[in-house]
């Protein structure tokens, strides 16, 4: 059985970082700590740094690869953030996996500073896929109550076109290096601090912890299948960094006190970020959804600063993660939507995209399958508050909903002309 909230242990370990994005400079006497997982070997001074170069075959497609230059890397090869993190590090797991969807974007950052100290190839990349740019300023509301009035109702009362709703965000902790760089004890002290957070949820947030170190094979298979729990780390995730001590310092956090429950409100430790935390509830309620995931955001971190710690958050990127994907309001509020007609005709996912929705199969970005169920969702993260994504979800579901209403009728929907571009 599952052993349930094991003492936690003393908040000690690592030496921690700073928390601003600026690079920060270390004298000759105190150089900086390679990162956890260990770099690539310093580049030869004498040598052409081209000698270095990633080689990239016609597979290699991603966002890494199309703005990654000759010019670019011999600029960023000589640095090294204070945790001693490399532009090689950032861009092996694009180097060795080439293009492989869902990880298009060919990066894994290791702290926060990486934004600035390779901010040659990372604004590029941050650009192109949030639309945003250098002089942009991200924007955070968490606040429910912002949201229309009409959208705060079930959108699907009837409950005969949506199957449920989810929100989740990513949260890094200040001062910590992400996955992808920190050490054995920084991330014991991510989990740490984590388990002691939710220890303050209550009410219908109450639950148990469970690390990854306390589970059979068959627990954790079975957690994975009933999608509480996040996958075993593939090759990208190796390749990424974050495979590293798999299962040392991971965990899930459910409001269930009872592993073979069905929780709504989960946690996860040390996956691809410090804390990814989730609601997922069944029809269309999405409203209610985002309610308990603020109270549950805002009850963690109240935790997290009763032991001195706070969550990582910028003036111009928001909330900083690990992947350059997250960062903004790291979330993404989706929900399992009944198309059968509409999702059929030509152009739909084209005309999805141009209302800034992003459509996936019901089994997650792995699943291109047409099978009449569709989970819609925000394609943007960064740029909008979590406010205004939400409110965008809620109007374009609904305008789904009504256009497959019109094909039920028998009437025309022409995707291919609808909707002028986000």
């Amino acid at each position: 059985m599952l052993k349930q909230l094991r003492p936690v242990a003393a908040l000690t370990g690592a030496t921690l970082f700073t928390a601003s994005l600026s690079p920060t400079s270390s004298s000759p006497s105190s150089p900086p700590a390679q990162c956890a997982w260990g770099s690539f070997p310093s580049a030869d001074p004498k040598a052409d740094p081209l000698d270095d170069y990633p080689y990239f075959s016609p597979w290699h497609r991603s966002a890494m690869r199309r703005n990654m230059t000759p010019d670019i890397y011999a600029k960023l090869l000589p640095l090294k953030t204070s945790t001693g993190y490399t532009i090689n590090d950032l861009i092996q797991c694009g180097c060795s996996t080439g293009y492989t969807l869902p990880r298009n974007m060919g990066v894994m950052t290791g702290d926060p500073e990486c934004y600035t100290v390779f901010a040659p190839l990372l604004n590029p990349i941050i650009r192109d896929y949030h639309d945003f740019s250098e002089s942009s300023q991200h924007v955070t509301d968490l606040d429910p109550t912002h949201l229309k009035k009409l959208n705060q109702q079930d959108l699907d009362p009837k409950k005969k076109y949506i199957l449920s709703s989810r929100i989740r965000v990513s949260r890094s902790i200040e001062g910590i290096p992400f996955p992808a760089a920190a050490s054995r004890s920084q991330m014991r002290r991510v989990e740490s601090l984590t388990e002691r957070a939710c220890q303050y949820l209550s009410g219908t947030l109450s639950g148990m912890y469970v690390h990854l170190n306390d589970m059979t094979n068959e627990e954790n298979d079975d957690l994975i299948q009933r999608h509480i729990l996040f996958d075993n780390p593939d090759e990208w995730a190796t390749q990424a960094g974050l495979g590293r001590n798999w299962p040392d310092a991971r965990g899930v956090y459910m409001n269930v006190h009872d592993v073979d429950a069905n929780p709504d409100f989960i946690v996860w430790i040390n996956e691809e970020d410090h804390l990814r935390i989730m609601v997922l509830q069944k029809g269309g309620n999405i409203f209610h959804v985002f309610e308990q995931l603020v109270a549950g955001v805002n009850e963690i971190e109240r935790g997290l600063n009763k032991q001195g710690a706070k969550f990582l958050h910028d003036d111009r990127l928001g909330f900083v993660t690990g992947c350059p994907t997250n960062l903004g309001t790291g979330m993404r509020a989706s929900m399992h939507v009944k198309l059968i007609h509409l999702g059929s005709k030509p152009g739909f996912k084209d005309m999805c995209k141009r209302m800034g929705l992003e459509v996936r199969g019901k089994h997650g970005e792995r699943d291109n399958r047409n099978s009449g169920i569709f989970d819609i969702s925000n394609r943007h993260r960064l740029g909008y508050s979590e406010v205004e994504l939400i409110q965008l979800v809620m109007d374009g579901v609904r305008t789904l909903i009504e256009l497959e209403q019109k094909l039920e009728k028998g009437e025309d929907a022409d995707c291919s002309k609808m909707f002028n571009a986000v």
